[in-house]
């Protein structure tokens, strides 16, 4: 890359010249004298707010305090994520806006098949050595590009996916070269608003215009929503098998096994993805779980140690991963390196209750396996005392607690964990599969699944009398019965945003209530800090909003 100087004549769409100046660049490469050498350019377009980020690690320390305009990324990073799976990482918490630019810099003349077989793609890439003219006049397309497109970005970053919808068909009745990327477009919203059948049939245009495997991707995840998984799963089998570097498909392929039920097949398709990207650690945590349900504990200690190993340092592991290999090395009667890896989280997270919490119930479990019953009904104490003092039960730790109890004769307590946990997650068919698998282990599977549908009923069939009251006109009553359940099951999200919209079909029929508006308020945020994309947040959020408008109040 030459870093000479030239005239910074890019324009908008209207004629109007891009002010480099006012633009926020962030250079992401490993090689300091790459960042120098790529300051001095972007200096030379009028760029003056560039920082730098040697690795992925520092460019996502730089995402979370701030946000930018341009983004220029290696693609050889060096040891870690490599610059797609940067930005794939980028995308998936939501540290850029949409109307980011996201530019690939990478020596490798092979990447155009990389990027031309991955959904999140960058907005374009850049062979290296390239002159700063190329970059400006890449740049200049790009900045026009995101302007035209800038009415729905704006949008989706409000989270207002009905009004972004109706701007993409604006745009649509006039799309010109931007058909494909408008069709993509009002696709993702559709699906992220749940709208999966409207979804395909988008999808399918796109495929009739030109094949394309993010297309072909979209359309498997239509159908895969829309509970179709051995169709979804022929796909992604497809598009894996087309384009071997697409990650992405593996894991919806797993997905999809493992729907249908086919945990053997969902390991297999995961366990080619690892080969090829070791380094995801989402995909490993995911293999180790399916490798830990099929009874395959070296794959499940390689999985989770590669989690700990890859995630070192990094703020993308958490006591639970350490919990996951310390119940394999207990399942395999190596106690002492199980409670070894709990003495390990305990110093990483600085004895945090979540790591106490977790480290208590995983020495009771060892030490009970290895014979010691009295320390391990001393651990059991602790166990419960921490999570009686613990308002947030992470993950798996209700279930390796009640293991723990059932296994010291502590059936009623066990019986309680499991049964809340099952309550606050009566929907999650992954916990239900965790929930079972553990009772199988135990020698209790018919008794576990008993438990586990007992108290999957209750909610449900709380939530049909809610249901039934609201069709009978009795909204005010559907309202008070889906509030005693929020304050009973204060985890469960689904209770959560059913009373949410109770109460907003109820001001909805019989006028603006504040104190209720305060609760369904606080429902939706309690939902936005879990789930800010679940779908049913999303619609309530609008739905909240044509309340207010129906009353004249400003959101």
């Amino acid at each position: 890359m030459s870093a000479e100087v030239f005239p910074a004549k890019a324009a908008t769409k209207d004629g109007q010249p891009i002010k480099f100046q006012d633009k926020t660049f962030l250079v992401i490469d490993d090689v300091a004298g790459m960042r120098s050498s790529m300051r001095i350019t972007i200096s030379t377009l009028g760029g003056v707010r560039i920082d730098m980020a040697g690795n992925g690690i520092e460019a996502m320390n730089r995402l979370e305090q701030r946000t930018y305009d341009i983004i220029l990324c290696d693609y050889d990073l060096g040891d870690g994520k490599d610059g797609q799976q940067l930005l794939e990482e980028i995308k998936r918490r939501k540290l850029i806006k949409h109307s980011t630019i996201f530019m690939m810099v990478t020596a490798e003349r092979g990447y155009e098949k990389v990027v031309s077989a991955v959904e999140l793609a960058p907005d374009d890439y850049l062979i290296k050595p390239f002159a700063g003219e190329v970059l400006l006049l890449r740049l200049e397309r790009l900045v026009q590009k995101k302007a035209y497109f800038l009415p729905v970005y704006e949008l989706m970053d409000k989270q207002d996916y009905r009004r972004a919808i109706q701007v993409c068909d604006l745009l649509l009745q006039t799309p010109g070269q931007h058909l494909i990327d408008l069709l993509r477009l009002k696709a993702e919203i559709c699906m992220t608003l749940g709208d999966y059948a409207k979804a395909r049939t988008l999808y399918e245009q796109v495929i009739a215009i030109r094949e394309i495997p993010w297309a072909r991707m979209g359309l498997a995840k239509s159908l895969f929503q829309q509970n179709n998984f051995g169709d979804a799963a022929d796909i992604f089998q497809r598009i894996a098998d087309a384009n071997p570097n697409y990650m992405e498909a593996y894991d919806w392929l797993a997905k999809s096994h493992t729907a249908a039920g086919d945990e053997q097949a969902a390991q297999a398709a995961l366990t080619a993805a690892t080969g090829k990207s070791p380094r995801t650690l989402h995909r490993r945590k995911t293999l180790g779980e399916i490798a830990y349900r099929n009874d395959d504990l070296e794959t499940a200690q390689n999985s989770y140690e590669a989690v700990l190993e890859f995630g070192k340092n990094s703020t993308f592991t958490s006591p639970e991963d350490y919990a996951n290999l310390s119940r394999v090395f207990i399942d395999k009667g190596e106690c002492d390196r199980a409670m070894t890896i709990m003495k390990d989280a305990r110093k990483v997270f600085k004895n945090s209750p979540e790591s106490l919490l977790h480290g208590a119930a995983m020495d009771s479990l060892a030490y009970e396996k290895a014979g010691d019953r009295e320390a391990a009904e001393a651990e059991l104490r602790k166990a419960l005392a921490y999570f009686d003092l613990n308002e947030s039960r992470p993950g798996r730790v209700s279930l390796d607690l009640g293991r723990a109890c059932f296994q010291l004769g502590e059936e009623e307590a066990g019986k309680k964990i499991v049964q809340d946990f099952i309550k606050n997650n009566h929907d999650d068919k992954n916990i239900h599969r965790h929930a079972e698998d553990m009772f199988r282990k135990i020698g209790m599977h018919d008794k576990g699944k008993e438990i586990i549908r007992d108290s999957s009923r209750v909610v449900v069939t709380l939530n049909n009398q809610a249901v039934r009251l609201a069709q009978a006109g009795d909204l005010k009553g559907s309202v008070d019965l889906l509030m005693q359940a929020v304050a009973e099951y204060q985890e469960n999200t689904v209770i959560v945003l059913n009373a949410a919209h109770a109460i907003l079909a109820y001001m909805q029929a019989q006028g603006w209530n504040e104190e209720l508006s305060q609760a369904a308020r606080d429902y939706l945020a309690t939902v936005k800090s879990r789930d800010p994309d679940n779908r049913k947040y999303l619609v309530l959020i609008q739905m909240y909003k044509d309340v207010a408008l129906q009353y004249g109040l400003k959101t």
